[in-house]
């Protein structure tokens, strides 16, 4: 720093410090190809809002966060938010007791250079409550998350997310945790890769995170590549692990137990664990709650402890180079109690070093290639991180269960406001 010569720029002195445009209770509101910068906070706080949108707009050069909205039926669309010192947009909103959904949307957004002053935990779009909709954002470069979230019914769908998690371990793209309560949520077609630099040594930055037990997260149809340990499921239930696509990952997916392993993982007296009393403050037991979580209702009586209810079905792992599968002595105790199908590991090349398999684990099939001639499964662009499948590609012939994942129809596109793609 600086990054230029300082001869010829424009040096802004920034003095606000509330938030640049702020509004409580307002409803039927757009703010429309607006640029808002400079501050010492954050750019727009919309509380308590309802069918406010924020549309082609340009929010960067705040110390804080870029948009934090709570209410409901609100929209970010189609908006660049980046040099942002925290967050880059913020959902709350919606009634988790009654799981009444917020209906906040963030979509088509490019949030990017964000968490420049608090380097973690600042994502580039949280979400909380109920019922926010999170769809076709791209999110890069930033030293932790790029989605943090919890609460109920949240949908993130179609955002694509690289050069993140760079400066931090035990970190996830997306990233969750500590709670039986957190459930509903559906992560799907999203695309991940080039995390934390995107090699070989980044077992510890994860794609999708489930920390602590979390559970009730839907994982389908995801891509990683070059995304360290793509899935994690940190000692959890109920999270379906369904036709996800892992690409030269050092691990394709992680399930743990600790917490059988765990004295602390009901601990009356640390408020941040105590699961069972989290999932009491909802009356878990009871209407709505039991008749749309079932197994949570009756989850002290099914073994708390252990993580099952873990399905893992129609799933590729291409070339992990340490573990397909890292589960530890407890899950593997436990397998005959989850439902695992439909799965195929492949080694390119056929290598006999540095290339895993789920050897010993039911439900997956295996294809080697050699080095004369390596396995082609129909990537349109396989170096690049193109992973779309050319049509009659090999991959649905050797998993005809394998659902095509939209590639094409992943990240940001073109809209009234959003009229060119940005560079790469």
């Amino acid at each position: 720093y600086p990054e230029g010569p300082l001869k010829d720029a424009s040096i802004v002195l920034a003095t606000l410090t509330e938030p640049l445009v702020k509004i409580e209770g307002t409803r039927h509101l757009s703010f429309i190809e607006l640029a808002f910068e400079f501050g010492h906070a954050s750019g727009l706080s919309l509380q308590n809002a309802e069918q406010v949108e924020i549309a082609g707009c340009v929010i960067a050069n705040f110390a804080a966060g870029g948009i934090a909205v709570s209410g409901r039926a609100n929209t970010v669309r189609s908006c660049d938010l980046f040099n942002l010192g925290t967050y880059g947009i913020q959902l709350n909103g919606g009634d988790r007791k009654t799981l009444t959904p917020a209906g906040n949307l963030a979509e088509n957004n490019h949030v990017h250079h964000y968490g420049l002053f608090q380097r973690t935990y600042a994502p580039g779009i949280g979400a909380q409550g109920c019922g926010q909709l999170v769809r076709n954002n791209c999110i890069h470069d930033a030293p932790h998350n790029a989605v943090l979230y919890g609460g109920n019914e949240h949908r993130f769908e179609r955002n694509e997310i690289y050069r993140v998690v760079m400066e931090t371990g035990d970190a996830g793209a997306f990233y969750t945790g500590r709670d039986w309560t957190s459930q509903g949520n559906i992560l799907r077609h999203n695309f991940i890769h080039n995390l934390g630099g995107g090699d070989d040594k980044h077992v510890n930055t994860m794609g999708i995170y489930l920390d602590d037990c979390d559970c009730g997260d839907t994982l389908e149809g995801n891509v990683f590549y070059r995304a360290g340990r793509a899935l994690m499921i940190g000692g959890g239930r109920d999270n379906p692990v369904l036709n996800n696509l892992v690409v030269d990952c050092p691990i394709g997916l992680h399930i743990d137990s600790r917490g059988m392993t765990w004295k602390h993982w009901n601990n009356t007296n640390d408020p941040s664990w105590c699961l069972d009393a989290k999932a009491r403050a909802f009356n878990y037991t009871q209407p709505p709650w039991s008749a749309r979580y079932p197994r949570l209702a009756a989850i002290m009586n099914d073994s708390p402890r252990e993580p099952l209810h873990n399905p893992i079905r129609r799933n590729v792992f291409v070339d992990c180079t340490r573990k397909v599968c890292d589960f530890d002595g407890n899950v593997k105790k436990l397998l005959d109690k989850f439902e695992i199908a439909d799965n195929l590991t492949v080694n390119t090349s056929g290598a006999t070093n540095g290339i895993a398999t789920a050897e010993g684990i039911k439900g997956f099939a295996h294809l080697a290639g050699t080095a004369d001639k390596p396995v082609d499964l129909g990537f349109a662009d396989r170096p690049e991180g193109d992973l779309a499948l050319r049509r009659g590609a090999r991959l649905l012939k050797e998993l005809p269960a394998f659902e095509p994942i939209p590639f094409d129809k992943i990240g940001l596109y073109k809209d009234a406001y959003r009229r060119r793609m940005p560079a790469r």
